[in-house]
């Protein structure tokens, strides 16, 4: 049977009682963000004595798969680390769109969509659900409304490069402009895992290494940016 986020059904696994926990279940599932298989096992038993309220007896093991969609990557900027990351990205199976005013479709062929657009018009013609990792590389001069657009999403990683005084200095004007510092730790920045990375390519493979731990540890293991302390945000908004 075939469970979708909304609580639509196709097919069954018998009707009753049964299905209706496993409906629940998987919604259950879907809503926390699980991963991967998950098994559960259901009595035929009336619900006073644990069961789900069915008298013919025995017990059923049901397995709920967890299909997750194909994951995609919005790269905000076009310089050539955005370039190398649309190219490492596509390798690794991701959907790609590259949104900045000076993107060009020959220099991403790999991209599914280019919006050669400003942040604040281009981000509204992207699609950005739970399954969209977004690496913003505007060379600063975007960070905020990229970071404002992003933080208003569900998506599954929003990272920006930027040295620690700037990322700093860009949550102290979100801070100032109404966004929580609950809201800002879910930013990754300074962006990728720390391995000694210096070329374009070296870079994007550090990045995607985060993205790949996010996407396949889950979001428990914390934005980069909680390494921040928020005394030191609150003494540059001084």
């Amino acid at each position: 049977m075939i469970i979708e986020s909304d609580g639509a059904t196709f097919g069954t696994i018998g009707g009753g009682c049964v299905e209706t926990e496993v409906v629940a279940q998987a919604l259950k599932l879907l809503k926390e963000g699980a991963k991967g298989v998950h098994v559960g096992s259901y009595d035929l038993i009336e619900e006073e004595f644990g069961g789900v309220g069915m008298k013919c007896g025995g017990k059923i093991d049901v397995s709920i798969e967890i299909m997750e969609p194909t994951p995609k990557l919005l790269i905000i900027g076009s310089g050539h680390l955005a370039q190398a990351l649309s190219r490492i990205g596509k390798m690794l199976e991701f959907d790609i769109t590259v949104l900045d005013p000076m993107a060009k479709k020959e220099s991403f062929p790999e991209a599914m969509q280019v919006v050669a657009d400003f942040v604040e018009t281009g981000f509204p013609k992207v699609t950005v659900d739970q399954s969209t990792y977004i690496v913003i590389l505007t060379r600063h001069k975007d960070d905020v409304p990229a970071l404002k657009c992003s933080l208003k999403t569900n998506a599954a990683y929003i990272g920006m490069i930027a040295s620690r005084r700037r990322v700093a200095l860009v949550f102290s004007q979100l801070l100032k402009e109404g966004f929580t510092e609950e809201e800002l730790t879910r930013v990754y920045s300074p962006v990728g895992l720390d391995i000694g990375a210096e070329t374009p390519e070296e870079i994007a493979v550090s990045v995607l290494a985060e993205i790949i731990k996010v996407r396949r540890l889950g979001k428990e293991h914390g934005a980069t940016s909680k390494k921040i302390p928020f005394q030191t945000i609150e003494a540059l908004r001084k």
